[in-house]
């Protein structure tokens, strides 16, 4: 997961330059490498995905690195506002409970208490289960970010059936130094971090770094008198790094708190029957359909008032430990990794959507701890012959407690159900991975991976009717399940030159199946992801030029999909079949030694090709074969523009823009004909200037998002039988100051 540039005036790279860096095309930075191959190449990019340090042109893979240059050309402090920015990733805004869906090529997560996710989250190397929580938090001090696109079912195996993405902090520095950088927008927040950084001695070095996010919201809640769609958290990090001839240490810990206020409403026209119940119309008519009254839109889209009764708080609580011990002896590596990590989630979900009455919510509590151990025994260096044997341990336990309210909203009584239980996981894994040179051109890749996954759950569902006082327990402790899986990968390589590769391959993915903790019912089964890729990427026109191109071909078996309950909460069901195929393109090209153009586009045809046993959001049979895959645009691009102006006085001016654009999508695997299940196609616009001297000690920015007000739907879930929605934040306008010493 390491990222390391080194340049000579990181102005040159510049914020815009960043993006460069972020693609998976960037093999790169052309304008910072002179054209003659004997001259010193001063900018390199490495990466880990492949579990040793490469060169980023040198690895075979769709990945993109994101660092704090792009984040900051694109005003993203976390996963939620870099959406758009990555080809074929889709990051969703918050959909409550503290949670996040991402979706890469077509697969999109679960953001549930007991679901795997199919796009596998690394921290400092450890794999963090609920990787969800991750989504919202604001990226503290990074060292950079590798998103690896197509199941990582060899290196990154654990339920990576559609890709990974790895994290990493930064790293301490020799001498002392440190950053302090804090911003101010409208609608009104306030963001600051600060890291401190510096050698102890005796090959000792420490990075202390700390940020604060208030956050007052963009939409107002006239039930409550509060502004939601909002957040405040602290986050804190401590990374020690010790070195001593051969043997190599990195220990990181850290902390974070938020609690959040999303802004998520039902996108529906809910209807109310005069029956003396006074529940809603029986299941059966089209109430779920039907679009909202031109009124309650104008009322959110446009005057941002979003009425609700109690509301959405949660607040997530993370912490934990990485360790990665490293000893190298006669060319060979011996790597031990280490984590441990602990989350709570609590809080208060408005799942009807309405501020009429308190009628559908519930209270959720979830704790979940793990631990993990990786072992790998590798080759050192760049040889002919590149070899990785690994064994993985994985173990964690889950404890949730939710209380769902459904008073006279879908049933005709007033009713609590609570569904509390734990669920244990233990995985067990054992992988090898090799690359041989045939020749200083043609290589070979081949790896495999065994999985071991065994769950446990033992859970009680208690429904109460608060009408009556009855209360009756069902005992839900199915069997443990055990699944195994054999996973691979197989690539030819061909590397005419140094700034040029072409690569085809094949890998399989695998996701472990498991149990549905809101229905007693048989536990779902495993994910596989069966993908076939060809892709180039390079450099031209004198390294003025870099390019990257993927095309893939997905095919999954028992695909899991996120489903509503209609008496509320919600289940993970299986799609027997489904397709993804798509192209992914990335440019950068500089123009002229102050300007430079990036962009990147994507298409993705998802759809279900066996899809017989789905159910609709009314939750009646009915066949989906033939849909789209929701939360998956047909087309994505991105587009930016970064020109540099020298000024007097050693100063320089940055001017950055960009606009991002994404095609309709569709929030559920049936009802796509309908409204309300949909979102038609948008786009953002955003802008950057940014002042600061050629020694960089200081910079000021304002910056602006979203610039023509686009109301855009960032995130949809089904809760009861309906569509519940956010949105995208409205014109936000800002500025920023960070100091470097």
């Amino acid at each position: 997961m390491a990222l390391q540039v080194t340049t000579t005036r990181s102005r040159m790279i510049g914020a815009a330059s960043a993006l460069a860096i972020g693609f998976a095309a960037a093999p790169a930075l052309a304008q910072d490498r002179p054209a003659d191959e004997s001259a010193p190449r001063e900018a390199e990019i490495v990466v880990t995905a492949q579990k040793r340090s490469e060169r980023l042109q040198d690895v075979p893979i769709s990945i993109t690195v994101v660092n704090p240059e792009l984040l900051e050309s694109t005003n993203a402090r976390n996963f939620a506002e870099l959406q758009g920015v990555v080809p074929g990733v889709f990051f969703h805004g918050n959909s409550g409970g503290g949670r996040t869906y991402i979706t890469l090529r077509g697969a999109t997560g679960l953001a549930l208490n007991t679901g795997d996710e199919p796009v596998a989250v690394y921290v400092d190397d450890i794999y963090i289960a609920r990787g969800v929580t991750v989504g919202m938090s604001d990226l503290l001090d990074l060292g950079g970010i590798e998103i690896v696109r197509g199941p990582q079912g060899t290196l990154q195996g654990r339920n990576a059936t559609a890709g990974a993405i790895l994290i990493r902090s930064a790293d301490p520095t020799d001498a002392f130094s440190g950053h302090i950088n804090a911003s101010i927008a409208d609608p009104l927040e306030f963001r600051a971090q600060a890291a401190v950084s510096g050698s102890l001695g005796g090959g000792l070095a420490a990075r202390v770094a700390a940020g604060y996010v208030n956050d007052r919201g963009w939409a107002y809640n006239p039930v409550t008198d509060k502004h939601i769609g909002g957040a405040e958290s602290f986050q804190s990090r401590l990374v020690l790094t010790y070195e001593s001839g051969d043997f190599d240490a990195r220990i990181v810990g850290d902390y974070s708190w938020t609690n959040n206020q999303p802004a998520i409403f039902r996108y529906a026209n809910t209807n109310f029957s005069t029956s003396p119940t006074g529940a809603l119309v029986p299941a059966g008519t089209a109430t779920p359909n039907a679009p909202l009254l031109p009124a309650d839109r104008k009322a959110i889209f446009k005057d941002d008032i979003i009425a609700l009764d109690p509301g959405t708080d949660t607040t997530v609580r993370t912490g934990g430990f990485a360790a990665k011990l490293q000893y190298s002896f006669g060319g060979v590596d011996l790597v031990s990794v280490t984590g441990w990590r602990r989350a709570l989630v609590e809080g208060t979900n408005d799942s009807d959507g309405l501020a009429t009455a308190r009628m559908g919510y519930n209270h959720n509590d979830a704790r979940s701890r793990q631990f993990s151990q990786e072992l790998r025994l590798q080759s050192s260096g760049n040889r002919r012959f590149s070899w990785i044997l690994g064994a993985y341990f994985f173990d964690e336990h889950q404890f949730y407690d939710d209380d769902i309210y459904n008073l006279r909203f879908s049933l005709p009584t007033n009713t609590v159900t609570k569904y509390r239980g734990d669920l244990d996981t233990t995985s067990y894994a054992a992988f090898a991975d090799a690359t041989f040179r045939v020749t200083e051109q043609f290589h070979i890749i081949g790896g495999i991976r065994y999985t071991h996954d065994k769950k446990t759950l033992d859970a009680i569902i208690q429904p109460t009717n608060l009408d009556t006082k009855v209360t009756t327990t069902t005992i839900y402790a199915p069997p443990s399940e055990t699944w195994t899986d054999t996973s691979y990968r197989a690539k030819l390589v061909y590397q005419p030159s140094r700034d040029l590769m072409f690569f085809a391959g094949y890998g399989r993915g695998f996701r472990a199946g498991g149990y549905n903790p809101f229905a007693v019912q048989p536990s779902y089964e495993p994910e596989v992801n069966k993908s076939w890729e060809v892709g180039a990427k390079g450099s031209l026109l004198g390294r003025a030029l870099n390019f990257s191109f993927a095309a893939f071909l997905s095919d999954y078996s028992n695909l899991q999909l996120r489903a509503g309950v209609p008496t509320g909460g919600a289940i993970i069901t299986n799609a027997a079949e489904a397709r993804i195929k798509g192209i992914e393109l990335e440019l950068v090209a500089r123009p002229g030694p102050m300007t430079r153009l990036t962009g990147n586009l994507a298409y993705t045809d998802a759809k279900f090709t066996s899809f017989p046993t789905a159910r609709d959001t009314l939750d009646r049979p009915v066949d989906a074969t033939g849909n789209k895959l929701p939360r998956t645009p047909e087309w994505q691009v991105f587009v930016q523009a970064e020109q540099d102006f020298e000024l007097g006085g050693e100063l320089m001016l940055t001017a950055e823009a960009n606009y991002r654009w994404r095609d309709r999508i569709y929030f559920f695997f049936t009802d796509q004909t309908a409204q309300p299940w949909q979102d038609p196609a948008n786009g953002e616009i955003g802008a950057r200037l940014t002042l600061k001297p050629n020694d960089e000690r200081w910079s000021f920015s304002i910056f602006g998002t979203n610039l023509a007000n686009a109301r855009i739907i960032n995130t949809a879930a089904v809760t009861f039988s309906y569509p519940q929605v956010g949105l995208n934040k409205p014109r936000v306008i800002g500025a920023s100051a960070a100091f470097k010493f």
